[in-house]
């Protein structure tokens, strides 16, 4: 991490979020994707999330977000509008139950909902 703030690269872990609360730091982290640019491509790790709710991801992170957490986290990003998504990190060989595909679809339906709801997206976008 020090050689990415050394890079100018701006990093908030899940201990900032946390500290920040998950409103302020979609904020910010707008902020900073928006700074310069016409368009925000949304990356989705699944492994950002706690193991125990998304297991079946190459680098099980204990201590990550809660499902409801990062879902919300989507919806902020999403509502100001995005150009794609992905979802990356999944892997099904690690997937009990597909509880982390299922994550994943919600994430993914989570953030077109939000597009479609605010007007980004869809028949009546601007």
């Amino acid at each position: 991490m020090q050689v990415s703030r050394e890079r100018g690269t701006t990093v908030m872990t899940v201990n900032d979020v946390e500290a920040l609360g998950v409103e302020r730091a979609a904020e910010l982290a707008l902020e900073v994707a928006w700074e310069g640019a016409e368009a925000v491509y949304l990356s989705f790790d699944i492994d950002s999330v706690d193991v125990g709710f998304a297991p079946g991801t190459g680098w099980p992170e204990p201590g990550g977000f809660y499902p409801r957490e990062a879902l919300k986290l989507l919806h902020l990003v999403a509502s100001e509008g995005i150009c794609g998504m992905e979802v990356v990190e999944v892997m099904p060989a690690y997937d009990h139950a597909d509880q982390t595909a299922l994550l994943a679809t919600r994430a993914v339906a989570d953030v077109l909902a939000t597009l479609v709801a605010e007007g980004h997206l869809g028949r009546h976008s601007g």
